[in-house]
């Protein structure tokens, strides 16, 4: 800017404005103040009490900032003035033309600077005589107004601002529809384009827009194409906040409110609470409301003839405004928060040590620590209820100034094409400032694929660092995958730092049972010593049993809510009947503990097959010692991991699958199926993928069994070798038997020697697996009943000399190849070949149902000792 102003007496001060329109919202040096925000358009509450439109705290604002004339300028009144001051400084003396008398007529109107063809015709309207400097009395309209055309407008506001002798300000209150609608959009798009580049210092444009965020202003101006000059300004200061020149109008704050409320009471006659007052302001100020809007609610209270207190600003502020407890009261009664309390007294003692070290003329350098956090949780754990009560805390510590909290999730943040989520994020992230911004879910962000989350996530970065003080986010969600989210930017480390992670651990049982008896009571309920022991075995297998998506304080809500519904439909209007058994849903009672069956009962599908009496008795005596325990009290215990040991043929599956049932007989395993997996299944074949198949085989077991077959291969051979991705999934497993303890049961299958190589090999697997079951191989005795019943099996039978035959053929098979033969397997194999040779006779008119002793053949090939034992 090359030309300067000349100094002149400085103006009377004008009364005092509001915070949210202060004079140093206008930066001197820069051509343009640029106004936007949520409060455009809203009435301010001064610090005399009065209600003032924009134009008027406008005014104020600029008045107080040193501008010695302010004129205004709409598509309606292209200059106009709201003081006689600013209307005299932009007359001119003229010479005085002879009027109908005789005499000199008044001054002319029109600038010196102005070159025209109406010469010296008046274009302002003429006033009272110069008096002392006043503002309009009243809001009503401008005090002085033009009637000039849209291009002489122009000419005229930019020879003000080119005026050295007082400091001018031209204020656009309406600047989208002056900018979209003005005749003299050309001429104004370059008057406007060589102010910013050659101005005159101390002068300003000031432009208000009704746009909640600079995003939106400057998506509005590139749109418009028609001010590059004003569209490179905001632009810039868009992407570089500090760079000054712009201004956010907030919406009310506490004082201002408080302001509102006590010109109610002293004008209207609104009656108040006092005890009530500093609540409710507060609760108000937590509001994403104007001026006008409470305004109107505080009339509508006088008219009714009530008085403001607590309850009956409830309709618009909900429990917050009746909530008794300060946040840190709230916070300290909610359950298993003891360390988040002790965190935040932790921050009040820091914000304390720098307030007494700003006292004394010491306060610290360099940045202030990160107070963004990352709150890392299953549903239903508090997480939303603590970061709205983190908006209050910080607010009561001076850290934010209005503590409201926006909640949201990714899909808020994320928009559909090119360029919009940067604003849709820019247009939420406007919404909390002066609070808290809660992204629940937040990895959704960074899990998205070819979307458009990454924008979303530089965006709240920069904002972050742009807005530093006047925004604190909280990001939220399962622990593991918010690991992954603040590993998908280098900059979300460093705005989160380790230090700001906030575990939100899965309640306990005897927490979950008190909040299902508060809830109970809440909903007018009340329940017996019997049915509340009900109630918390109910809680402690939900507990027991709960998986990812396990909802906490959520699930109790649920549960109570499903008991008040049928106690509803039992008791009618007799609503002193208390909550018996039969309320609880069918789909809680599973829950419940049952009278443990009999060892016997239990083991009664194990005598339809051959062979198993040594794997019976091991499971019988097993089956006793956990009855046993449930009989004694001994409360609730975990189901143990096993080893069944035997050759490959002798019914290790099919027990493992009895072995479920059983132990979901005794309530021990919420399922009881069983998932058959081998080393293929777990191991993979490049780096990175055996660890999560280990993890996916565990997670479909869940609540049952997995079975693993040749389970010594997972690190080797029968020789000893060794795979390193075979110890990965052994590594991996022993983990998993160790997070998933009382819901997983692993069985280990294979040769007993084998099994025997692989506890000494892992010290984690001789620890957990405390149960062996021997499955031998079969006798020669054993073999031919299996031989009988699967022949009668497949509807035949076995003539003279069949069995005799086949038996010495499949001893013969186990002696010359001992460790392959297949045991029920085989035998299996052996009816097929025998069914083979039968069909040979078939067509030559052998049809009856015996199987001959020529059918067995006169060697069986041994089939792999791998495979899934049946």
């Amino acid at each position: 800017m090359n030309a300067t102003l000349t100094k002149e007496t400085p103006a009377p001060a004008a009364p005092a404005g509001t915070e949210r329109l202060p004079p140093d919202a206008v930066r001197t040096g820069e051509p343009f103040t640029v106004l936007y925000g949520p409060g455009v358009g809203d009435v301010f509450v001064d610090a005399t009490g009065e209600v003032r439109t924009m134009e008027h705290a406008l005014w104020h604002m600029l008045r107080a900032a040193g501008f010695e004339r302010i004129v205004f300028s709409t598509l309606h009144d292209p200059v106009y003035f709201r003081d006689d001051a600013s209307w005299r400084r932009s007359r001119r003396p003229a010479r005085r033309t002879p009027g109908p008398d005789g005499r000199a007529g008044p001054p002319g109107m029109r600038h010196a600077g102005l070159r025209g063809p109406l010469g010296g015709t008046r274009l302002l309207g003429g006033g009272p005589a110069p008096g002392p400097e006043r503002p309009a009395a009243q809001d009503t309209g401008a005090a002085r107004a033009s009637g000039i055309a849209d291009p002489f407008g122009v000419m005229t506001l930019h020879a003000y601002l080119r005026g050295t002798g007082h400091r001018t300000a031209v204020v656009f209150p309406h600047a989208d529809e002056f900018l979209l609608h003005n005749q003299a959009s050309r001429q104004l798009a370059q008057t406007l384009a060589a102010w910013a580049s050659d101005g005159v210092e101390g002068n300003q444009w000031v432009l208000v827009f009704n746009r909640t965020s600079l995003h939106e202003v400057a998506a509005f101006l590139t749109g418009l194409g028609r001010c590059p000059g004003l569209e490179t300004f905001v632009t810039e200061r868009r992407d570089e906040p500090a760079r000054g020149g712009t201004h956010r109008i907030d919406l009310p704050g506490e004082r201002e409110l408080e302001r509102l409320v006590h010109a109610a009471r002293l004008r209207k006659g609104l009656r108040v609470a006092w005890r009530d007052l500093d609540r409710v302001v507060r609760a108000m100020a937590g509001q994403p409301e104007t001026v006008r809007v409470w305004r109107s609610r505080l009339i509508q209270l006088h008219e009714r003839g009530e008085e403001l207190d607590r309850d009956t600003v409830r309709p618009w502020l909900g429990a917050a405004a009746a909530e008794e407890r300060t946040a840190w009261e709230r916070l300290a009664a909610m359950p298993g928060t003891e360390d988040l309390v002790r965190r935040f007294e932790r921050l009040r003692a820091e914000v304390a040590t720098e307030d007494a070290l700003r006292a004394r003329g010491r306060p610290s350098r360099g940045e202030p620590p990160s107070r963004h956090l990352v709150f890392l949780g299953n549903p239903g754990t508090g997480k939303t209820t603590v970061a709205r009560l983190v908006g209050e805390i910080y607010r009561d510590l001076g850290l934010l100034a209005r503590g409201h909290c926006v909640e949201v999730e990714a899909g808020d943040l994320v928009a559909g094409y090119i360029g919009q989520t940067a604003q849709r994020t820019a247009a939420v992230i406007d919404r909390a400032l002066d609070g808290v911004l809660f992204i629940d879910e937040a990895y959704g962000l960074s899990d998205q694929q070819g979307g458009f989350g990454a924008e979303a996530i530089q965006t709240l970065l920069k904002r972050m660092e742009d807005d530093r003080g006047r925004l604190v986010v909280v990001v939220a969600g399962y622990p593991g995958k918010m690991e992954q989210f603040l590993d998908a930017n280098p900059g979300l480390r460093s705005r989160f730092p380790g230090p700001n992670a906030v575990p939100f651990p899965d309640h306990d049982p005897g927490i979950l049972h008190t909040i299902l008896m508060n809830r109970l009571a809440e909903r007018g309920m009340t329940a017996g010593a019997e049915v509340a022991g009900e109630l918390r075995q109910i809680v402690e297998n939900l507990h027991r049993t709960r998986d990812a998506t396990f909802g906490n304080v959520r699930e109790m809500r649920t549960l109570a809510d499903a008991i008040r519904s049928r106690w509803s439909v039992r008791v009618g209007p007799e609503v002193d009947e208390p909550v018996r058994s039969e309320d609880v849903p069918e789909s809680y009672r599973g829950h419940l503990s049952r009278p443990a069956p009999e060892p016997a009962e239990l083991l009664a599908d194990l005598d339809a097959y051959v062979g198993l009496a040594p794997a019976r008795r091991a499971l019988t005596a097993l089956a006793g010692r956990l009855r046993m325990r449930q009989e004694r009290g001994a409360g609730a215990f975990d189901p143990p991991h096993l080893l069944f040991a035997g050759p490959p043929g002798t019914g290790k599956t099919t027990v493992a699958r009895l072995l479920g049932r059983m132990f979901r007989s005794l309530g021990l395993l919420r399922e009881g199926h069983v998932v058959e997996v081998t080393r293929v299944d777990l191991v993979g074949e490049y780096l990175g993928q055996t660890a999560p198949k280990v993890r996916d085989a565990c997670e479909r077991a869940m609540d049952g069994v997995l079975f693993v077959d040749e389970a010594y291969s997972l690190v080797g051979d029968a020789g000893g070798s060794r795979s390193g991705y075979g110890q990965e999934a052994v590594d991996t497993l022993i983990r998993e038997m160790e997070n998933r303890r009382g819901r997983l049961v692993v069985v280990l299958a294979g040769y007993p020697d084998d099994l025997e190589r692989l506890l000494d090999a892992n010290a984690g697997f001789r620890s957990r697996v405390t149960v062996k079951v021997p499955f031998p191989a079969f006798s020669p005795e054993d073999l031919g009943e299996i031989l009988r019943r699967t022949a009668t099996a497949h509807g035949y039978v076995l003539a003279p000399g069949t069995e005799e035959r086949a038996c010495r053929l499949l001893e013969a098979t186990r002696r010359a190849r001992p460790a392959a033969f297949g045991n029920a397997r085989d035998v299996r194999r052996l009816v097929d070949a025998m069914e083979e040779n039968k069909g040979a006779r078939w067509a030559d008119g052998h049809k009856g149902p015996e199987l001959l002793p020529e059918d067995v053949p006169e060697a069986l090939e041994t089939g792999s000792a791998g495979g899934v034992a049946g």
